[in-house]
């Protein structure tokens, strides 16, 4: 069994968590990455070696950042009392 890394990372790209993982193939740590990507992307790497990057469904928060360096920051909204 070979031994790979899948880092969690942020929205900064910053990583935030790692899973060890022990597969018999690239090809089975590669399925078991994708099975674990939710809200965050996540890169699977092999020792020095960075295999892919699976990114996250873009949620709405996502976009609206996104979006926001786009066109700038925008003034906070009042809510009506």
């Amino acid at each position: 069994m070979a031994h790979y890394r899948a880092y969690l990372l942020d929205h900064d790209r910053h990583v935030i968590s790692v899973a060890n993982l022990h597969c018999a193939d690239e090809q089975e740590a590669r399925e078991r990455v994708q099975e674990l990507v939710d809200a965050n992307d996540i890169e699977l790497w092999q020792l020095d070696r960075r295999i892919a990057v699976f990114e996250a469904p873009r949620s709405r928060t996502s976009q609206a950042a996104a979006e926001e360096s786009v066109q700038g920051p925008q003034p906070p909204r009042m809510k009506p009392r």
